[in-house]
């Protein structure tokens, strides 16, 4: 890679840019590697940093932030030792995205803080403005609603001034209504709102009309007037195809519903909250399978790199090699020549024959070898991705359990929600055959018949688990193996309380108790531990 030209590093550099456009991942990890190497070994400094930068914003699109972090504070490393403050601020803004996707508000503000005070130091308002604009839905998302304001009015101030920016104006202004919402003036928000949508109606960006019309729901939801704020949903629904925000939607939408005791309504607006969620989990689970293709091509493609430079090197030392013993041959020719008879030179000819012979079966016999370890390597790779393979198919089976758990838990849930509701009407409370079938019901929501359904499944997913819970801790119940079963499929503390009705705190409590029952460290981590049991 050594001596490769700057216009070839910036070539294989935007191959890498258009497989990402095209969403061709791994390909574009295939040529950002090889433009990082060259651009380490020849101090291609601002190739480099692109590289870091593209593939930390690679993994963020495959959901490994991880990942995605690492190469980042590379890029930013890059940056503060070579580059200008301008690239600094591009790649802070990107950390503090991240964090923000993570919900770690806290470290979001700080990097946002340091993107925008370098902006204000380069005299760079328009990234002074969007990085302001970043920061009021930071501040506001953690309730500061005071201090988002005043960012986002500073925001507004610079793009206001500037005509070729307008397509950032809509996106503070919609930030400024939030404000404006959460300080209870609702009259300006609404007014605000409206005036946004009358803007945007035209526009082909429907997320912007999506955010403004769930906005204007909120409002009207503020106000109590519930029937107002479904009819804002409903329109957020048609313009919006994005999941999270749908997702969000039809939350809201059962919500309303059921303050309006129109149960039927509600609980279908729950089952479509369901639909996306599981749509969202086979989306994790299509990332996950392509960040492990991923890792994989990019470790196929570093191990054939290795090998080439090996393989460089080895050839360089062999040719090295064989022009000093030409020269030392030479020489030993040339002397026997003149000082010995032509019956010793024909011995030393005869001994150098030899010599080459034996160098020729050692050097077969090390690119026999070296076969054997590519063999050996192709075979681990194989073993690892089988692994892999079946790593996630026994996640994939985990998340439809927890998805089916938490849709019985959340059916179940709804329906007693409404028997009480008509337990307490009068025309019930007199009607004793109906007060008989009401709690028929009651008493068949409570049975265990879907639960031993559910751990017949889960042990055809994760076999052996259970019984060696059984056999190392057999003074646990039947309600601590559920809990545990739960914590094993990886869901959340809120996620198993909305299963076993029952507060996050509770929740937790409990998890500690099993913890003190099972004699585990506090330090140790639960999901690890029974990984090692299964």
């Amino acid at each position: 890679m050594v001596g490769q030209t700057l216009d070839q590093c910036k070539k294989t550099l935007d191959s890498g840019y258009v497989a990402m456009d095209r969403g061709n991942y791994s390909v574009a990890l295939e040529y950002f590697t090889k433009t990082e190497l060259i651009a380490e070994k020849n101090g291609y400094y601002v190739e480099l940093f692109e590289t870091k930068n593209s593939m930390g914003i690679i993994y963020v699109n495959l959901s490994e932030y991880v990942e995605a972090l690492n190469h980042y504070l590379d890029a930013y490393t890059v940056a503060i030792k070579h580059l200008d403050p301008t690239r600094e601020m591009v790649v802070l803004n990107n950390i503090a995205v991240l964090y923000a996707m993570e919900r770690n508000f806290a470290k979001a503000k700080e990097y946002y803080l340091k993107a925008y005070h370098i902006a204000k130091q380069e005299g760079n308002s328009i990234k002074v403005a969007l990085y302001a604009i970043n920061l009021a839905k930071t501040e506001n998302s953690v309730k500061k609603y005071k201090e988002g304001k005043v960012y986002i009015e500073e925001a507004l101030t610079i793009l206001r001034e500037d005509k070729n920016n307008q397509k950032y104006v809509i996106a503070a202004e919609i930030t400024f209504a939030e404000c404006l919402i959460f300080e209870g003036k609702l009259d300006q928000a609404k007014q605000k709102l409206v005036e946004l949508y009358a803007k945007t109606k035209n526009d082909s960006d429907k997320e912007n009309k999506a955010s403004i019309l769930f906005k204007m729901a909120h409002v009207y939801w503020v106000e109590k007037n519930y029937e107002k704020s479904i009819f804002y949903i409903k329109l957020a629904l048609k313009d919006t195809k994005e999941l999270e925000r749908r997702l969000d939607l039809y939350d809201s939408l059962s919500e309303a519903y059921v303050e309006i005791n129109d149960f039927k309504n509600a609980f279908e607006s729950k089952n479509e909250v369901l639909k996306i969620r599981d749509s969202l989990a086979k989306i994790n689970n299509a990332k996950l399978y392509e960040t492990n293709k991923v890792r994989f091509e990019i470790q196929n493609y570093k191990n054939d790199l290795n090998s080439q430079l090996e393989k460089s090197n080895l050839e360089r030392k062999i040719f090295i090699a064989a022009i000093l013993i030409f020269v030392v041959l030479l020489f030993g020719v040339y002397r026997t020549y003149r000082n010995r008879s032509i019956k010793q030179e024909q011995k030393k000819i005869i001994a150098e024959r030899e010599q080459k012979i034996i160098a020729l079966e050692l050097e077969k016999e090390k690119n026999e070898n070296l076969l054997l370890e590519k063999h050996v390597k192709e075979i681990e790779n194989e073993a690892l991705l089988e692994q892999e393979t079946l790593k996630n198919e026994i996640e994939q089976k985990n998340r439809k359990l927890s998805a089916r758990a938490l849709y019985l838990s959340g059916r179940n849930e709804m329906i007693e929600e409404i028997v009480d509701s008509l337990s307490g009407l009068p025309e019930v409370s007199q009607n004793i055959k109906l007060k008989t079938h009401i709690k028929t019901l009651k008493d068949h929501l409570k049975t265990d018949a879907e639960w031993d359904t559910f751990i017949v499944h889960f042990e055809e997913v994760n076999q052996g688990l259970l019984s060696a819970l059984k056999e190392k801790h057999p003074n646990l119940s039947s309600n601590d193996t559920r809990f545990i079963c739960y914590v094993y499929m990886n869901l959340s503390l809120k996620e198993i309380g909305t299963i076993f009705n029952i507060t996050q705190e509770a929740c937790r409590k409990r998890k500690e108790r099993i913890f003190r029952k099972m004699e585990i460290d506090k330090d140790v981590s639960f999901y690890e531990y029974l990984s090692r049991l299964a």
